[in-house]
């Protein structure tokens, strides 16, 4: 971190820490993180013992002592790690769900040419050194992480761990295809090690596997960064800002430079001052994406029963992605469910078990839509004639033929 003393991480993991820097003390986090009884193994018709937020939760805030939906307590950090890590995105943040994090992230892209995500630990302990005995660094960079916040190049989340592969996916697929042309990562030195929410060790891990993935998809890579200062910040252009400019130069290097930048100001007030008219530019190139994928209407599989099949956010963000930039289909891949024609004997457990009823009956055989399917593996569990298994499929089983 920026300006990071010799005080010792022992000395700085404080309860005054926990309790200051707790992402759930941030606007983001401010209301509760629940499971959703509709979607989790624990509440299906035929329960699987899935344990998975339960392990994953750094401070053991989920119960469950039966097979039912998961209960999250007051001990709740609100980092959202459960949220990336849940197979079948049953849980959600109230605050600000899953839809609206994808959402901001899209619309960030739009925006500016380089988009820094980091944890809202960064400044959470940054607000805490500007307190402490050598304030102005810190102070300093607090100021740059704000103004970075301000002009959209800077998007705070709970905890990096928060955003699953999809979702990062979903950014570096913007590259070269939105406005955005880097996407960077703030990540201060030892500041996971000291994070409560990285205390069982498997924080770290996930965000690093999710963004591996992510980049293998898209062919893009991440720029890691590790100080405040360094995150991108586009400066407005001001005559007073490049009269007062500290480094010599002539006239006509000021106002050449002046000019290539006030030029660029009016450029993006252009693109982004309207936000009403930049909120429809996105909706008029969402529902374009959305006609060249299986979400199109008219494509979009029906499956007979007495339930309509749910479309989990990170599919729906992952799909969209897909028919944004189609060249980057091939690249994805995914373990969906399918059946062995041969050995299914039409039993309908699979379809019982199936949280987001993604499995159906035609002629007396189960079939598995792969839109829908996440590969939770509870059809596999429960077929007593061994006909479920996984089966890997790309990003282009999503487009329109």
């Amino acid at each position: 971190m920026e300006n990071t003393t010799d005080q010792g991480v022992d000395n700085i993991f404080t309860d005054e820490l926990i309790k200051r820097c707790n992402p759930g003390l941030t606007d983001f986090g401010t209301g509760s993180v629940i499971a959703l009884s509709s979607q989790c193994l624990r509440s299906a018709k035929q329960p699987t013992a899935c344990t998975i937020c339960i392990d994953a939760c750094p401070v053991d805030a989920i119960r469950a002592n039966t097979l039912q939906r998961p209960i999250i307590t007051n001990d709740c950090l609100k980092c959202g790690y459960c949220i990336s890590v849940c197979p079948l995105n049953s849980i959600t943040a109230t605050t600000r769900t899953i839809q609206q994090v994808i959402r901001l992230l899209l619309q960030a892209t739009l925006r500016v040419d380089q988009l820094t995500i980091t944890c809202s630990r960064s400044s959470a302990l940054l607000r805490l050194e500007a307190e402490g005995s050598d304030p102005k660094a810190a102070q300093a960079a607090l100021e740059h992480l704000i103004q970075a916040e301000a002009n959209d190049s800077l998007y705070l989340i709970p905890c990096l761990a928060m955003l699953s592969r999809e979702l990062w996916f979903t950014v570096l697929n913007e590259i070269g295809i939105a406005q955005v042309k880097e996407v960077l990562v703030l990540l201060p030195f030892g500041q996971c090690e000291l994070c409560p929410v990285n205390c069982k060790g498997g924080a770290v891990d996930s965000f690093v596997d999710a963004i591996d993935t992510a980049e293998q998809w898209s062919r893009q890579t991440v720029t890691i960064i590790s100080f405040a200062n360094d995150v991108p910040v586009y400066q407005k252009a001001t005559v007073r800002g490049f009269l007062s400019n500290e480094n010599p130069a002539d006239r006509r290097g000021i106002f050449t430079g002046f000019y290539k930048q006030l030029r660029r100001t009016l450029d993006d007030s252009s693109r982004t001052g309207n936000r009403a008219a930049n909120e429809a530019v996105w909706m008029r190139e969402r529902n374009e994406t959305i006609a060249r994928t299986l979400l199109a209407d008219d494509l979009k599989p029906e499956i007979t029963g007495s339930s309509k099949p749910l479309l989990a956010p990170f599919r729906q963000a992952l799909v969209e992605a897909i028919g944004r930039n189609p060249d980057n289909a091939d690249s994805v891949n995914l373990l969906v469910s399918q059946t062995d024609s041969m050995l299914c004997k039409g039993c309908e457990l699979c379809v019982e078990v199936c949280p987001i009823k993604a499995r159906a009956i035609e002629n007396e055989k189960a079939y598995a839509d792969p839109l829908y399917c996440l590969g939770c593996s509870a059809c596999i569990q429960a077929c007593p004639e061994n006909a479920c298994s996984f089966n890997r499929v790309s990003g282009r089983t999503f487009l329109r033929v």
